[in-house]
């Protein structure tokens, strides 16, 4: 803890630092705060306009990965809505239930009731903030990938999805991320076995619907540390959630992207079932990039670093606040930028998005320019 405060207190001072003599990183926005109701939530939130502008005619919702993630992802989004911006685009988050000023609890949300929630983001953004029948797109982050095509299966007039980094399988993905996490911490193939073999003890009493007690008597036979019970339950509503259903029959312009150093999810093996699942969809059209040299959230690295880690998490922030755009990957924000180009009017059916040709860093998922339809 005494560390943590230290890094605290250094990347406040950083981010002062930036402010004062680096360029406003809210340059060219006009941010404006906003709230919703979703249940017996309240949710907190900013409509992100570019600068001028007063109303929205188009614009992008954000949908949260995993965790207590506030409307801007501690800084993560700011070069995201200023490409946007800059691209005529609006941006459209708020802070998770339970995070900020939102009320609730995003623990006790399910992936379903994560998609009622966009739903209800959506209709408050065409109906009270003003952007009625304008072009209207999702991005989706990690976890959100089993978000927002559940979103597009009930709510109509989504004109595209964009995920970065969606896992497939629940069970697979936290399989994944923990091997990764013990390689990066220098453990042995037996090692790491022993572990994923314990693991299964625990993910066999969250399938079969285990109460927290009996978790508790498990782990604590064990000597592990163990969750707090609102994540258990979390777990527990959530551990059979996947993507593949909803991605076979989804009818919306899809743009996947991936970055091959993804220390969460398989990339390669993820990015190759989107293509096959999306092939068979009824979809206008869609494009899955993976960018080599990206880490799960687009950013720039050459290695899978320990991204689980309190220190490299922090790390990572102070990177995207000192360098802006210029922390992520070579070719991800051309790519961004030409996918909402294709909006502009009417649904296109361009294939050469994120073309490798056109965008250094980027390879094609097999033969994910395939126009659909």
């Amino acid at each position: 803890m005494k560390w943590l405060k230290r890094g605290l207190i250094a990347l406040m001072l950083i981010g002062a630092f930036v402010l004062i003599v680096m360029d406003d990183p809210n340059a060219g926005l006009t941010r404006q705060s906003i709230h919703f109701n979703v249940g017996d939530n309240q949710l907190t939130g900013e409509l992100i306009l570019p600068e001028g502008t007063e109303a929205p005619n188009q614009c992008v919702v954000f949908v949260h990965g995993s965790g207590d993630v506030p409307t801007d992802a501690f800084g993560y989004y700011l070069p995201l809505w200023r490409v946007l911006a800059a691209n005529g685009w609006c941006a459209l988050s708020w802070n998770k239930p339970g995070v900020g000023e939102s009320s609730g609890d995003w623990r006790a949300q399910s992936m379903q009731d994560r998609a009622d929630e966009v739903a209800a983001a959506i209709r408050y953004l065409r109906q009270t903030l003003g952007l009625k029948d304008g072009k209207l797109g999702l991005m989706g982050f990690s976890q959100a990938g089993w978000v927002i095509p559940k979103v597009a299966h009930q709510v109509e007039n989504i004109d595209f999805l964009i995920s970065v980094g969606g896992a497939v399988n629940w069970m697979a993905q936290s399989e994944y991320s923990g091997r990764q996490r013990r390689l990066a911490s220098g453990y042995s193939e037996s090692a790491i076995a022993a572990e994923q073999a314990a693991e299964a003890t625990v993910d066999a009493l969250i399938q079969s619907g285990a109460s927290y007690q009996q978790y508790l008597n498990h782990v604590n036979s064990n000597g592990n540390a163990p969750m707090s019970e609102a994540f258990w339950q979390f777990v527990q509503r959530n551990w059979a959630s996947d993507v593949t259903a909803d991605l076979i029959d989804l009818e919306v312009p899809t743009l996947a992207l991936f970055g091959a150093r993804d220390a969460y999810v398989d990339s390669d093996k993820t990015a190759s079932t989107y293509h096959q699942l999306l092939a068979n969809a009824p979809l206008p059209f869609y494009h899955v990039r993976m960018f080599e040299k990206a880490d799960h959230s687009l950013l720039r690295t050459d290695n899978i670093a320990n991204a689980h880690s309190e220190r490299h998490r922090w790390l990572t922030l102070a990177r995207i606040w000192w360098q802006g755009e210029a922390a992520f990957a070579d070719g991800v924000m051309p790519c961004l930028t030409s996918w909402l180009a294709q909006f502009e009017s009417g649904r296109p059916t361009q294939t050469n998005i994120c073309a490798p040709e056109q965008l250094s860093d980027v390879k094609p998922v097999l033969n994910a320019d395939t126009t659909q339809g």
